[in-house]
């Protein structure tokens, strides 16, 4: 998946946006427009962080290691009420672990 195809995933399945036609902009929850390519996961910590949140509300947790060796997180989602069928991401940031990690659990 491309870039824009990961962001456009999580914003649609995960945090539940709407297109506003062929436009570059996003209905929020609130109804408010915003502009889709002011919100990146992959690259802001912050808008992951809004995947998390959101993920939590739907009853999956997230675990977050930092490696302590190398410059890698690993991430691990779980459903919360039965601690099974964790889906792990691996990557250099942990926004970009977190990303895959919400792909996997949501696919």
């Amino acid at each position: 998946m491309t870039e824009q195809q990961i962001v456009l995933t999580l914003a649609t399945k995960v945090m539940g946006w709407k297109r506003y036609g062929e436009t570059a902009f996003w209905y929020g929850e609130n109804g408010n427009l915003f502009n889709s390519s002011l919100w990146n996961p992959l690259q802001n910590i912050a808008d992951a962080r809004q995947v998390v949140e959101k993920l939590g509300e739907s009853f999956w947790e997230v675990n977050i290691d930092l490696g302590s060796k190398s410059p890698t997180a690993r991430v691990v989602i779980y459903r919360t009420y039965t601690r099974k069928d964790g889906h792990v991401a691996i990557a250099s940031t942990v926004q970009e672990a977190i990303c895959g990690a919400a792909l996997r659990a949501i696919a």
